[in-house]
């Protein structure tokens, strides 16, 4: 039965990212040209892109949970409702984007520069204004600009997708634009078990038991009381990164603000919001 089940898995694999494929495509060439077209500028129909993306996440996980593919459970996903958010996450499977963006209104998301390369997914970038990694000075620039202008931005400080089994290996860029901020964040923790869709596995290799992905949204933290007026940008973002480091690599991080080991890692806050699926 294990075999079987594991069989259809993969069947319902292949279905959930071929569907994904041919979806990309055509939302990229055809609906978002349309809404562009429609729009009364740039920004609004990059608004209404980024809606309906987040639309159709949300269907795509809802196929790969109804085909028997994945579960999951969110702890305080109605915390990603709000607007203005800067959400960072740890990274350790292929979709963690895909389960964020499905929760949220609209957002800007840092992503690999390859994917305005892509066939499958680069009308998809171009039509929503997510924002490349190519260029570490414009990606500070341009993400501080976004959250002045009041949009929320999604960051994966790793830049890649998790290795198991190793130390997260965090890169500047999240540290850096938190920094030249000075915004508030929200850390979001994700765990996968048994892992799948890693760094280093293919996506058609499927464990022997369904993974199951758990996502714990934290509470907002201040970087202010780390980040010290004056000092260089180098030393902030290390300090910034030492939290960034310590928040993800904790995997509950309580709606009292505190991590495992009882320390304060941000504000007071107790409104239950768990989702199972």
């Amino acid at each position: 039965m294990a075999r079987l089940d594991q069989i259809w898995r993969l069947c319902g694999t292949v279905m959930s990212f071929a569907t994904f494929g041919v979806g990309g495509l055509f939302i990229g060439l055809v609906l978002f040209p349309a809404i562009h077209l429609g729009s009364a500028d740039r920004a609004k129909a990059q608004r209404r892109c980024q809606i309906v993306v987040g639309r159709c996440f949300g269907l795509f996980i809802w196929l790969m949970k109804t085909l028997g593919v994945l579960s999951y459970r969110w702890e305080h996903a109605g915390r990603l409702k709000r607007t203005g958010l800067l959400v960072v996450a740890n990274h350790p499977s292929l979709i963690d984007v895909v389960f964020i963006i499905s929760q949220m209104p609209s957002t800007l998301c840092v992503v690999k520069s390859s994917h305005w390369r892509n066939p499958f997914v680069m009308g998809v970038m171009w039509a929503t204004g997510y924002i490349p990694n190519d260029d570490p000075l414009q990606l500070v620039e341009h993400c501080v600009a976004a959250l002045q202008a009041g949009h929320s931005l999604v960051i994966f400080p790793e830049g890649t997708r998790t290795e198991p089994g190793r130390p997260l290996q965090l890169k500047r860029g999240a540290a850096s634009i938190i920094a030249a901020s000075c915004k508030a964040f929200t850390p979001v923790s994700i765990h996968v078990e048994p892992t799948t869709l890693t760094k280093c596995k293919s996506w058609y290799e499927i464990p022997l038991r369904k993974p199951h992905w758990t996502l714990q949204v934290g509470d907002d933290v201040s970087p202010e009381s780390i980040i010290v007026e004056g000092d260089s940008l180098s030393r902030n973002n290390r300090r910034v990164n030492r939290l960034l480091q310590s928040l993800l690599e904790t995997k509950v991080v309580h709606s009292d603000g505190r991590d495992e080991s009882g320390n304060v890692i941000g504000s007071r806050d107790k409104t239950p919001d768990h989702q199972v699926a």
